[in-house]
């Protein structure tokens, strides 16, 4: 068996006891007392017991035994009045520590990562409700299917110590388990939370896993330089737009770590969410989403406490919880019970009831705090009379911070001043740099440090040699929020100066960090060379593609920048237009718009058009659809103003934005902007300007008569994106063309355009290409009648909408969904899902006719009375017209309203070839020839009705639309009834209900039989 406790293990089976790994000297006699001492954990071993263990049937003296103790307690590091192994005067002694037993040969997998932690006195009690869902979490990641479990809780309140257990239990069971740990403050490097992960796979990887990380070398190279591709193959790389190369990067993480869990199962720790970089944080939820049906348990702990507005976890934490393989566990205080049993297991006999109480109402039973109450009464030796311990005794302060405080208060002042250099530094220390930071020599500081670490202040750091840590993040917080702003700006230059000398040769490694130390030793520091360590570590985060940091040095660069003097405003106007492309990048679109805005001032103060132009263009962002914005229109206005009136790059940009305002601005027209800019754009020759231009004109011209207009520019489109490494306008616009040739009829030419709309995204598209795909994906399934597919699908593209924050994600999932619930006649949920009073027309005509399917009939005639007003004036001629009109003909038909009726056959008739198709989402409405019949019907022309059902069903046949040919093939056999041809209308009739049963269509299927039967009886 092989025991586990704090930072040693009692491997029984080889006779030895290590300390992280290395063998610490101990005689046959003094292991042999351990060995069975820690067996017998849960009890006090009597004297005779340990006599008859070690010296069977020899006489010995008692000092033997004693000499036996004292020689273990010093192995183990015992130092503290025998806190670990406990003495019970003339009774024997207990083992005290917290023990995790394995079996034996269990070897780590985690490069030090998941360490089973505890110290003298720190026992793991409670959480057992905790344990058991991770516990479920794993079963369910060992059978093959992905697990995430969010551990949350305020600090201390021992979430580290929770996940420590698992990991050591997991790795037991055979589960490799490898850790990262966010850390503090500004001066990581990017994405270091997976950097740490990456290095431990590596260390720790078979040779199984060493060719999964093979395999994603080249995406990883840039952020883990051990793990580099061979320099051709790096040579090689085909240059990709700034977002596919991000998302390049995060697929190559996530097929190292799910290429590893299918060969033993992964468990994937992930420590302090709460400081984790929104990179960081984006790449976890792409891990989320790729591995979810891998062998992969991902646990995170994360603080519950309050965020300042717009702090990356606001976002990302409710899109996790709604993962269903999302396990969150909240721990809080221990209860009065739990910490009786805390007591009781440092104390080795049951818990006086009254101290049990004051320590619960004095720590609210947070385990941090505890352990700090308990150090204090043990310094005292209160505990060693436990019942006579007065209530006063227990003196602990109300306020958490203050028991933080109580043992740093207890340090002597050297010591204080060593702390007070390491917390700048971070949780995590060399003892090089903080002697260095604290001016004071080696020998010294490990004099010091020692202090602190009998105090329990900090621990040695395990995954690091000559390194140390602060034993909680409260403590360096504490210690940090106590410096003085002078002296803390005062220790952080010095931290600068000290990484300066000690990295000179290689300052990349550690730029991230150095620039974090000049921006906080601003006040008494080197603003130019502040400046020009942000711009570099900036640089560094933007290979990377670590836009959300690349942000934050752009930032610091801004602050060295406002602290020159005099200010060089050039300078700061092309930081902020950095800023802003960075902020563009990672979409942070409100930070983004007041960065560029900022931009826009300084280039008006300056006189400067261009960098005018281009910040009134960051400012308008394509992508984002935005339908009204006066303030982007006026920039993009001032901005074209002052450019010279020849064409340039910056005129059709421009030119393209207040087009693409205009489409989405009712009563304007932006066709001609977006025919200047298609020009302009081609004079100049840039192939990224053109496919801008050409997506606007392209989505101007969306009405159903300019479809070969369209297919013309989607083909000029892809000539452009052929030399260019902007693809993106022109991967939508061919999502958009592949809807283009549905509407025609052509389905072997929409499944072509969508065959190069995939070639063209590549085979790791971005997220952003890959929700538009995965959306077009989810509405031809639905139009094929694939039901639960298109489900699947349309909450898959919900999920990618959500982590990119696309503004259009919930309504298109909200359309598709309609769709999906109306064809399984689910009428209720349909309308409480539509918002009458704001939503598109045709929305509202499929509500108003599920209204009247549920008998509401006046309530419906009122939804198509306000469609019909001024003679259905609101539709325009757009990309949504046929959708429109195509689903308030259906319900003009099902109300019967003849008047009405030839209104729309009129506005209907020019379009009889085509299919109302809506682009990208698809929400496929059927052949206008469907509706035309149905419109004939009503006015009483059943000849004519019947011949367009007949070609109706033929135009759904040919693409494959099932669900539309099962309600056609029904609504013709109740014409063909009513015509006296019963024969043939009850074949398509049951041809319908057989097709409408197969699909899952109950009400259509049940029309179908009600027909069928009528027609018997006739």
């Amino acid at each position: 068996m092989l025991f586990r406790f704090g930072r040693y293990e009692l491997d029984e089976e080889a006779g030895e006891l290590r300390r992280e790994g290395t063998p610490v000297p101990i005689q046959p006699k003094p292991l042999g007392l351990l060995c069975h001492l820690v067996r017998g954990r849960d009890r006090v071993v009597p004297l005779e017991e340990l006599f008859e263990a070690l010296w069977p049937g020899v006489a010995v003296t008692p000092s033997s035994l004693t000499r036996a103790v004292s020689v273990a307690r010093s192995a183990i590091g015992d130092t503290r009045r025998g806190a670990t192994i406990r003495s019970y005067a003339r009774r024997g002694y207990r083992f005290c520590a917290e023990v995790v037993a394995l079996e034996a040969g269990t070897q780590r997998a985690t490069g030090g990562g998941a360490r089973a932690s505890g110290g003298a006195g720190d026992f793991f009690v409670g959480r057992d409700d905790a344990l058991a869902q991770l516990r479920t979490a794993w079963t369910q990641t060992a059978s093959g299917s992905g697990a995430l479990a969010l551990v949350t809780g305020a600090p201390g309140i021992g979430k580290t110590r929770l996940v420590e257990v698992f990991a050591a239990e997991a790795e037991g069971k055979g589960a490799l388990v490898l850790v990262g740990r966010a850390r503090d403050g500004e001066g990581m490097p990017a994405f270091w939370l997976w950097t740490q992960v990456l290095r431990n796979l590596a260390a720790q990887a078979r040779g199984d896993e060493s060719h999964a990380i093979a395999t994603a070398s080249t995406a990883l190279a840039d952020l883990v330089p051990d793990l580099d591709a061979a320099p051709q193959e790096r040579g090689n790389r085909v240059p990709l737009a700034p977002e596919q190369s991000r998302f390049r990067l995060f697929d190559g993480v996530a097929r190292a770590l799910v290429e590893t869990s299918r060969r033993r199962p992964l468990v994937l720790v992930l420590e302090d969410l709460q400081w984790a970089g929104s990179g960081s944080l984006r790449l976890l939820e792409h891990l989320v989403f790729e591995g979810v049906r891998e062998a992969l348990l991902l646990v995170a702990t994360v603080r519950d406490e309050p965020r300042e507005r717009g702090h990356p976890l606001e976002r990302m934490l409710p899109i996790l919880r709604q993962q269903p393989h999302c396990f969150e566990i909240a721990l809080r205080g221990f209860s009065r019970g739990e910490v009786a049993r805390l007591l009781e297991s440092r104390l080795a006999r049951p818990a006086p009831p009254d101290l049990t109480s004051e320590l619960f109402a004095r720590t609210e039973g947070v385990p941090l705090l505890l352990r700090e109450a308990l150090r204090l009464l043990a310094d005292r030796g209160d505990l060693e009379r436990p019942d006579g311990v007065r209530r006063w005794a227990v003196s602990l302060p109300s306020h958490a911070l203050d028991l933080i405080r109580r043992p740093l208060e207890r340090l002597s002042a050297p010591c204080a001043e060593l702390l007070a250099a390491a917390s700048v530094i971070g949780r995590e220390f060399p003892i090089t740099v903080a002697a260095a930071v604290a001016g004071i020599s080696r020998d010294e500081a490990l004099d010091r440090v020692d202090e602190a670490q009998a105090a329990g202040v900090v621990e040695t750091a395990p995954e690091a040699a000559a390194t140390w840590r602060f034993s909680h993040a409260l403590f360096q917080e504490a210690v940090y929020a106590g410096l003085p702003a002078g002296r803390r700006a005062r220790l952080h230059a010095r931290a600068a100066d000290e990484i300066e000398r000690r990295f000179a040769s290689d300052l990349d490694r550690v730029i991230a960090e150095l620039a974090h130390h000049h921006h906080e030793a601003l006040a008494v520091g080197n603003p130019e060379r502040a400046f020009a360590c942000a711009e570099r570590a900036a640089a560094r985060a933007r290979r990377v593609f670590a836009w959300e940091q690349a942000a934050t040095h752009y930032a610091q660069a801004l602050d060295a920048l406002d602290h020159t003097e005099p200010v060089d405003a050039a300078r700061r106007l092309a930081a902020l237009l950095d800023l802003g492309d960075v902020l563009r990048l990672a979409g942070e679109r409100a930070r983004r718009r007041e960065v560029f805005a900022d931009a826009m001032a300084a280039a008006r103060v300056l006189g400067r058009p261009l960098e005018l132009a281009r910040a009134a263009i960051g400012f308008c962002d394509l992508s984002e659809w935005a339908p009204r914005d006066a303030e982007a229109r006026a920039a993009l206005d001032e901005a074209l103003a002052g450019l010279p009136p020849e064409p340039s790059v910056e005129s059709a940009r421009l030119l393209t934005r207040l087009a693409y305002l205009a489409a989405r601005t009712a009563g304007a027209d932006g066709e001609p902007a977006a025919r200047q800019a298609v020009a302009q754009a081609r004079a100049v020759g840039d192939r990224g300007a053109l496919q801008e231009a050409l997506y606007a004109l392209h989505l101007l011209i969306g009405a159903p008569h300019r479809l070969e207009e369209r297919d013309r520019l989607v083909r000029e489109m892809v000539d452009a994106a052929a030399h260019s490494a902007t693809r993106d306008p022109t991967v939508i616009a061919l999502v958009d063309a592949a809807a283009d040739r549905l509407s025609l009829g052509d389905a072997e030419g929409a499944r072509a355009a969508r065959r190069q709309a995939g070639e063209l995204a590549g085979q790791d598209p971005h997220l952003g290409l890959a929700w538009h795909l995965r959306v077009h994906d989810a509405g031809i399934a639905l139009l094929e009648g694939r039901f639960d597919e298109a489900g699947s699908l349309a909450e898959q593209a919900l999920g990618i909408g959500a982590r990119i924050d696309h503004p259009y994600a919930r309504g298109v999932h909200l359309v598709q969904w309609v769709e999906i619930v109306r064809e399984r006649d689910d009428h209720e949920a349909l309308l409480g899902a539509i918002d009458l009073t704001n939503t598109t027309p045709w929305m509202r005509a499929i509500a108003a006719r599920s209204l009247a399917t549920r008998g509401r009939t006046a309530e419906a005639r009122a939804v198509f009375e306000a469609l019909a007003a001024r003679d259905f004036g609101e539709l325009r001629p757009n990309v949504r017209l046929l959708r429109n009109l195509v689903e308030i003909a259906l319900l003009c038909a099902d109300l019967r309203d003849g008047e009405r009726a030839a209104r729309l056959l009129a506005l209907l008739a020019p379009f009889e070839p085509l299919h109302a198709v809506l682009p990208i989402a698809v929400c496929y409405a059927g052949p206008v020839t469907r509706a035309l019949a149905r419109l004939h019907e009503v006015l009483g022309d059943l000849q004519a009705a019947s011949e367009l059902y007949d070609r109706a069903l033929a135009d759904a046949a040919e693409l494959g639309a099932r669900p539309i040919q099962a309600r056609a093939l029904v609504e013709h056999g109740a014409l063909l009834v009513r015509r006296g041809e019963r024969r043939h209308g009850r074949e398509l009739a049951g041809e319908g209900v057989t097709l409408a049963t197969s699909l899952g269509m109950r009400a259509v299927a049940a029309a179908g039989q009600a027909l069928l039967e009528s027609a018997r009886r006739r």
